[in-house]
């Protein structure tokens, strides 16, 4: 009996003192190499380590590295601009090779900012990608054409796949230091990772103390028909929560405009000069990160107004799957002046769909102007059978 009582009080010891020990947390890791911009580049006069800037070629634009102002350490990074003519997304850039550790999860960017005189938007922004080239280039220690070329790929045949994108676009003109962040799912056959943080306009941003986590994956936002699932869809506010397709044209610009609506107070105008290299899409559009969309009948709409337009508005829709890009395009058949019309398509989402773009755009440089109003991408239930064929994955490599 006694050895029994003694059994007992043993047991009873280890569970108490098992349930009073608490369960230790894996370390959240950092992936980002130099977050602060502590470590200066070798045999450079101020670039940080491990970070790469945006080779615009302008005069107008300046990076540095400096003390003058810190939100952590003893260094910032920064980038100014001087000229808008010409719009480029100046920006601080890191890539990071990641394996299958990182599919499933969520990605969750932020760094710290501060502006300065900015007319425009800051942003960050993290891209996942499945880049074969790009992950070679860094095993082998070379540049992407230098991999691509000793691959034997030519650009028409790259299997790149954007498959995760997020963006922070941050208008203000004055701010204290103030962290931003971005999260995103990252999904199956992701192989790099990019984070930007930089501007589109003039003026000065600073950031620092920059991190990239993996975390628990959150469950995909529910999906209800009849829902417009774009943000800011009449363009009424600062224009923030859009992306914007801008080709490197002088005189291009796309922004929100107060004199001329579909309804309420204000539209996005687009305008581009006539002179560029070659026709490239210029607009605005908007990804939506999600999963459940996958088997879905979409509907995209919005309404454009033209002005003496020598190119032909659409809309183009893109569903980024495991197997590739799946694309969809309206009807070109609106050009010169034409007042407010409206144009909508409808879509079936293909399975193992992870995000789908809605563009709203034409062809620059092109000489005229066009509005757009009144935007929207809704779910209007299941996909036909024809849209319910899942895109086959390609392979690991």
């Amino acid at each position: 009996m006694f050895r029994s009582l003694l059994a007992r009080l043993m047991a009873l010891a280890l569970w108490s003192s098992a349930v009073a020990t608490p369960a230790v947390a894996a370390p959240v890791v950092n992936l980002l190499k130099n977050p602060g911009f502590e470590s200066p580049l070798v045999h450079h006069p101020w670039m940080p380590a491990a970070w790469d800037t945006f080779a615009s070629g302008l005069p107008t634009v300046f990076f540095g590295r400096d003390t003058m102002l810190a939100h952590g350490g003893h260094y910032s990074v920064s980038v100014a601009n001087l000229s808008n003519r010409i719009p480029m997304w100046h920006n601080w850039s890191q890539v990071i090779a990641v394996g299958k550790e990182s599919w499933g999860k969520d990605l969750v960017f932020s760094v710290w900012s501060r502006s300065a005189s900015v007319q425009g938007r800051g942003y960050i922004l993290v891209q996942a990608y499945r880049d074969t080239i790009q992950r070679m280039a860094m095993t082998w220690g070379i540049d992407r054409e230098a991999a691509s070329e000793r691959m034997h790929i030519n650009k028409l045949d790259d299997p790149f796949q954007n498959l995760a994108w997020k963006r922070l676009y941050f208008s203000d003109t004055e701010t204290e230091w103030v962290k931003r962040e971005v999260r995103v799912y990252c999904p199956p056959l992701v192989n790099v990772i990019f984070v930007r943080c930089g501007l589109l306009g003039t003026g000065q941003i600073m950031f620092d103390d920059a991190s990239l986590t993996y975390t628990a994956p959150r469950p995909p936002d529910p999906i209800a028909e009849n829902v417009n699932l774009l943000a800011d869809p009449s363009f009424e506010r600062t224009g923030d929560d859009w992306e914007y397709s801008l080709p490197p044209y002088d005189g291009l610009i796309a922004e929100v405009d107060s004199s001329v609506a579909h309804s309420g107070k204000t539209a996005m105008h687009v305008e581009s000069g006539v002179d560029g290299i070659v026709e490239a899409r210029a607009g605005v559009c908007q990804s939506i990160v999600n999963r459940a969309l996958s088997g879905k009948r979409m509907r995209v709409t919005a309404y454009v107004k033209t002005d003496s337009l020598g190119a032909v508005p659409y809309v183009i829709v893109y569903c980024s799957t495991a197997g590739g890009d799946v694309r969809e395009s309206t009807p070109r058949e609106i050009s010169g002046t034409v007042d407010w019309t409206k144009i909508t398509h409808e879509f079936d989402v293909p399975k193992n769909t992870y995000m789908v773009w809605a563009w709203f755009v034409y062809d620059a440089p092109a000489h005229g102007k066009l509005w757009w109003d009144d935007a929207s991408l809704e779910v209007v239930g299941p996909a036909l059978t024809a849209g319910t064929k899942p895109i086959k994955p390609l392979p690991d490599r």
